[in-house]
């Protein structure tokens, strides 16, 4: 896994509509035994769109999305109530104050959150 992933607090998930067109966003994530996991709220489009193809691209990057690594491929696996559940608190644990106050203004406004595990593709 490449060393700027690790130490980045943001990674960029792009994922695709019915399209094809790709759909960059930067989300808060943690690594744990060689997977990536992120939550997002359960009603987002990045829901929608890993739904129906979990296939995506990820790469490190700033608060703003501007990519600051290589991209990797990867395929993401929708976690169940419990398991998003231990992923929030866990993705949450990296955060500072600033982005603690945000992702709970996040869950008031957008609700109920669910968490992926992305299984890196060589």
């Amino acid at each position: 896994m490449e060393e700027k992933l690790l130490k980045s607090k943001f990674i960029c998930l792009e994922t695709y509509k019915k399209s094809g067109e790709a759909v960059r966003t930067p989300v808060w994530f943690t690594v744990e035994e060689g997977k990536v996991y992120f939550h997002t709220p359960i009603k987002s489009g990045k829901v929608k769109r890993l739904r129906r193809n979990p296939y995506l691209r990820l790469a490190p990057c700033t608060r703003t999305g501007k990519v600051i690594g290589e991209w990797l491929k990867g395929k993401a696996v929708e976690l169940d109530e419990r398991e998003s559940n231990r992923i929030i608190k866990l993705v949450n644990s990296r955060l500072g104050l600033l982005d603690k106050i945000i992702s709970l203004f996040v869950c008031r406004i957008y609700g109920k959150r669910v968490a992926f595990a992305i299984e890196l593709i060589n």
